[in-house]
């Protein structure tokens, strides 16, 4: 415990500023420097998977991406903590919409989706204002929670939840959107990012799960149980 420099109140590690005065905290703030240090290996390395999937047609071996999920894993862990994302938050809320938006175009640009996922949850991003944006951060946000699902079925987690059947829902989901999708015309200048995520998305289930295109030309006739006796199967033929 420490006390603000400028009216003495007691602050704690998670008091970024003072909540009296709104002086900043150097004790709290070198430790968030640690923690965005710490989170931003955990984000490049989940983002080195999905990119090697990516550069591949073939996928990689399973042992391999299980390797640096682990990795990834291990370091999220013990690291990831509140004081950080408000920290984050703080920083966020000083941007202007147009640097909002230059983000985001670089994101889009770049294919890094998993990224800009996560820079989006930092905003209230209002459909008025971001809304071609919003439409391909949904798709991001679906192909996210895909990877940390299967993650979690790689490293074996015991959790609440099956993290496999966990991540054929969102499979499910992403893909019945995208179908959906087909049959609008909503922001058409987005589709051409939202093609190139199904792409990206093929590729990493094909590479982690062990589909193959004509599994992936079937899931849209699956209910999420076939699919998850599907992948089982796909799967334990691997092994």
């Amino acid at each position: 415990m420490v006390n603000c420099k400028n009216c003495g109140a007691p602050l704690s590690l998670n008091d970024a500023y003072c909540p009296h005065c709104g002086t900043p905290n150097p004790e709290a703030q070198e430790h968030l420097k640690k923690l965005k240090e710490l989170d931003k290996s955990f984000r490049k390395t989940r983002l080195e998977v999905v990119d090697e999937v990516k550069k591949s047609k073939k996928g990689y071996s399973l042992l391999v991406i299980l390797a640096m999920i682990l990795l990834a894993n291990l370091l999220l862990i013990p690291f990831h903590s509140a004081s950080y994302e408000i920290a984050e938050r703080i920083i966020a809320s000083k941007m202007t919409e147009e640097e909002i938006k230059e983000k985001m175009d670089s994101f889009l640009e770049n294919g890094d989706y998993i990224e800009m996922s996560v820079f989006a949850r930092k905003f209230p991003l209002s459909y008025r204002d971001y809304g071609a944006y919003n439409q391909v951060v949904y798709y991001a946000e679906l192909y996210e929670r895909i990877v940390d699902d299967v993650s979690d079925y790689c490293y074996g987690k015991d959790l609440y939840s099956d993290p496999l059947m966990d991540s054929c829902k969102k499979i499910k989901e992403f893909k019945d959107e995208y179908e959906r999708l087909s049959k609008r015309n909503s922001y058409p200048e987005m589709r051409s990012y939202i093609d190139d995520l199904n792409e990206e998305v093929d590729l990493y289930i094909k590479a982690t799960l062990k589909l193959n295109d004509e599994d992936l030309a079937s899931i849209k006739d699956l209910s999420d149980s076939q699919l998850l006796v599907l992948v089982n199967e796909r799967l334990n033929h691997e092994e």
